[in-house]
Formats: C-alpha cells, structure tokens, sequence
C-alpha cells in the first residue's frame, strides 16, 4: 500500500496560511510516499478573462512568490496543472502583445525550473489527459463547478472500483456512483481563503472549505480520509493527533 497526500487550490498570495502550516506538519507526521498538488497554484487574477482595468494593472510577483515558495516547502512529486494556472500558460502561447506574451513565457520557464529541481512532474489542464493515477485513487484539478459537480467528476473521472479526488470547487463533498464494480468522488477543498475579494457575489462561495485529503492505495483496494478545517481546529482521522486551534 502505498501512503499520499493530496493538496489543492492554493491560489498564490490568496491562500490560507493555517492550512498551509497544518499540511506541512501533517507531512512531517505522515511521511507520504506520493504528495500531489491539484492544481490552481497560482491566482493569476491580472490574466482572467473578466479581469477590470485596475486588476489588469496589478502585479503578480506577490502572487507568483508565493506559489513557488509553497513547492520549495510542499515539494510535490506531482504537479497538476488548474485553470487558474492554466491562464499563464495560454498567454505564453496565444496573446497578443509581444512583450506580454515575453513575459508569460519567462514566468512558465520559471516555473517548469522549480519544478524540475524538485523532481516534480507537471501535467497539463486537459479535461481528456489531465489528471494522475496512483493504485486505485485518481487525482484530478476539476472540469466540473456546480452542486453536482463531484457526482459528475465520479462518473467521468473515477477508475473502475476506485475513487477520483478533486480540487477546482474549493468544497468538500463526496459522492458515488452506480457503475459495476463501484467507484467514487470526493471534493478535497482548498488550502486558499474562502473569502476572496473577486468571488464574494457567487452563491457557491458559502459552501467554501479548506481542506486536504490523504490515504493509502494500492492495484485492488484504497482508503482515503479527509482532513478538514472546523470551529475548533483541524480534524483528521482518529489516529493522527488534531492540528491547529483546540477547544
């Protein structure tokens, strides 16, 4: 059987540092085989679509900072890449404006050079190849937003008899399927703020946690837990010790 951690949805300069701390001290505990990161490392605001003026103008070094610091202390042996990280990528390749497209193409080269000095692999944002196996657990960023979102990621995405875990809706939630053989998803929630400036008009904020899951799998069976940030700390499975604030 083999131990993992999988962690999502930082959002650079927007994530949320106790979560972040709990996760490293629960690593040092742990001891996983395999750690992987979801996706949305980075915020990127300056690059999404229905960015305004002052957001377009603003810097992303605080925000790109702090993605690469939490690789040099998480040091996942798995990358995946999420939308939000996906958008620098895109303009490296597609935008218009020379100096932009320069700029993004340095941030990327940055990037895939921490990522390499870790040992760490980078998948793609791909809805048909983005996402990474290890025994019978599938980890995935997330194509799906909604209520039912984790439903829909378990018929798409999850191996037959197994269980795919998902980042993307920053909630935690799981579901199953009616597919022979069984299988699963669960939503891991975030390690961001769940009090961001840009989302505070959707509704799907309030259901907002942080969060990670860990477990272990091998080829026939898996178990995963799901830790998660409450009223009076961290609560983890019975036989990890609870991180955090205490009563």
């Amino acid at each position: 059987m083999k131990k993992f951690v999988f962690a999502s949805d930082l959002h650079g300069d927007h994530q949320d540092t106790e979560s972040v701390d709990v996760l490293l001290q629960f690593i040092k505990d742990f001891k996983p085989d395999k750690k992987v990161f979801g996706g949305d490392l980075f915020d990127f605001r300056p690059l999404r679509k229905g960015a305004g003026p002052a957001e377009r103008a603003e810097s992303m070094e605080a925000d790109v900072y702090a993605g690469l610091e939490f690789l040099s202390k998480f040091k996942p042996n798995v990358l995946l890449l999420g939308n939000h990280d996906a958008r620098l990528w895109k303009t490296a390749e597609h935008d218009s404006v020379g100096l932009v497209m320069d700029l993004a193409k340095q941030g990327v080269r940055d990037i895939e050079k921490k990522c390499k000095s870790i040992n760490c692999k980078i998948i793609p944002y791909d809805a048909s190849s983005g996402y990474y196996d290890i025994g019978k657990v599938r980890f995935i960023h997330g194509y799906f937003a909604g209520i039912y979102a984790t439903k829909r990621h378990a018929d798409t995405y999850s191996p037959n008899g197994g269980v795919v875990l998902h980042g993307h809706t920053h909630s935690i939630g799981q579901s199953g399927t009616q597919r022979v053989g069984g299988a699963a998803g669960m939503a891991v929630g975030c390690l961001a703020t769940t009090d961001m400036q840009y989302n505070k008009h959707w509704p799907n904020r309030l259901t907002h946690r942080n969060g990670f899951a860990y477990g272990y799998t091998d080829a026939k069976q898996w178990e995963v837990f799901q830790a998660k940030k409450g009223l009076k700390g961290w609560a983890l499975a019975s036989e990890i010790k609870i991180y955090g604030r205490q009563p």
